[in-house]
């Protein structure tokens, strides 16, 4: 049986959340990257937006066409993703739906946040777990 390396891991992932508020016509992509740099977070999810969007560029499917639509003046009722930093850049997807009649959804390409527009994000930080006692 060939060798591999192992070891135990001995840590506890506490699940936190950074809140970006962001100011008018803000790059929502550029400050979601910047906050994960400037906490040194590799990994996030998105878990809500509260806010309006100033513009929005989304991709979407209707019917058998893919289709492309610039929004603006948007409030989102629903967003998730997650985002992942390496090499200075950002890799992921974030899906939203929109507080509109209809309801629009799709996958963000690109948007500008309207004054207040607050983007929470959650990450898992590990820290040592503590050993129980043992009693004899």
């Amino acid at each position: 049986m060939p060798y591999v390396d192992a070891f135990l891991f001995n840590k506890k992932g506490l699940k936190k959340n950074l809140v970006l508020e962001l100011e008018e016509d803000e790059s929502i992509l550029t400050c979601i990257k910047q906050g994960m740099e400037q906490n040194n977070l590799e990994q996030v999810n998105v878990e809500t937006i509260e806010g309006r969007m100033k513009e929005c560029l989304i991709n979407y499917f209707e019917r058998n066409s893919f289709k492309s639509s610039v929004l603006k003046d948007v409030d989102i009722l629903i967003a998730s993703g997650s985002f992942k930093s390496s090499y200075s850049e950002l890799f992921g997807s974030m899906k939203i739906v929109t507080n509109e009649k209809p309801p629009m959804q799709g996958t963000f390409v690109r948007g500008k946040a309207s004054e207040g527009l607050k983007i929470t994000l959650s990450f898992i930080e590990f820290v040592d777990k503590e050993e129980p006692l043992i009693e004899e």
